[in-house]
């Protein structure tokens, strides 16, 4: 009998991903594929010997979040990293994907709304921005440029660039996140306001909704199986090859069109175990977030291939 030719490396990443998750993959993987030798290690370690062990033979090195002490001798590396959203929007944009018109905002910049629309969203770079964290809805008409020392203290402008984005009017506030590892949709959480957006009632003076994703129980939340939404995140997945967990977060606009806002490529995403899964579970009424998708044989099915195709 043949015995390994190829090997694999799951880096967990502790606060960020439960280990029993990850050996869940490497278990599955260890059943299904006898060609490969799985070695599952913790980011916060070197772990010579496992090091060592690894470089062996080809491999591929999976990490939802960038290498931090465990650094391998060899192979390809997936991982998270980051990265500035005018950069991954860039990437998107650049592949083809239906991301919404943007630039970054600075003292030069006018916006007419013949152009820019009626509204336009200013958001942060670089700062943490998930669910509409950070992120504020202008009237483009009133629209002014900020200078980082004008901004409150604490606040993302005062870190870097704001980046300006043509507002994608859903009827409703939404968002649908999409995760996905290597282009394979695992999981889906998507919410919407009860309430509908009520733009027309907005008076002459400035207007800025820094939370327009209002909480419970003027929200719902639910997953989603839309052939169309998951195939637009499976797509995102080419802009950036070497980034292995994705979580897209996907607009519907009035007229039915889909819109790609973000991948979240740090990778700090993996929704069945970090700090928001006990969130889900309760807005999703589910025990078992990982089920819904049958996310690790997904997961493990995926790290097959790729460490099939990919190793060196």
């Amino acid at each position: 009998m043949t015995g390994p030719t190829r090997n694999l490396v799951i880096v967990h990443s502790p606060g960020w991903q439960s280990p029993d998750d990850l050996h869940e993959i490497a278990d599955l993987v260890r059943t299904t594929a006898p060609d490969i030798e799985v070695f599952v290690v913790s980011n916060d370690r070197s772990a010579p010997v496992t090091r060592r062990r690894a470089a062996e033979r080809p491999a591929l090195i999976f990490s939802p979040i960038r290498l931090k002490e465990f650094r391998p001798m060899r192979g390809t590396i997936l991982a998270g990293r980051a990265m500035s959203k005018l950069d991954e929007m860039t990437l998107l944009r650049d592949a083809g994907l239906p991301v919404p018109e943007f630039q970054m905002a600075s003292p030069d910049t006018r916006l007419d709304p013949a152009i820019h629309g009626r509204f336009i969203l200013q958001k942060p770079s670089y700062a943490f921005s998930s669910w509409g964290q950070g992120i504020e809805l202008f009237r483009t008409a009133d629209w002014r440029y900020r200078a980082p020392a004008d901004w409150p203290e604490g606040h993302p402008g005062r870190q870097g660039p704001m980046i300006l984005q043509r507002f994608i009017d859903c009827g409703h506030a939404m968002t649908c996140r999409v995760l996905t590892i290597l282009g394979r949709p695992i999981f889906t959480y998507c919410r919407r306001s009860t309430r509908p957006l009520r733009l027309d009632d907005v008076s002459d003076r400035p207007f800025e909704q820094p939370d327009y994703m209002p909480a419970m129980p003027h929200s719902e939340a639910s997953v989603n199986r839309d052939p169309d939404i998951l195939a637009l995140a499976a797509a995102a997945y080419a802009a950036m090859p070497d980034v292995p967990l994705q979580a897209c977060d996907i607009l519907r606009d009035r007229d039915g069109a889909l819109h790609l806002l973000e991948i979240n490529p740090g990778g700090g995403t993996w929704m069945f175990s970090n700090h928001m899964s006990d969130g889900y579970r309760q807005r999703l009424g589910v025990s078992d977030l990982k089920a819904i998708f049958d996310a690790p044989r997904i997961c493990a099915g995926a790290l097959i291939e790729a460490t099939r195709l990919r190793a060196s």
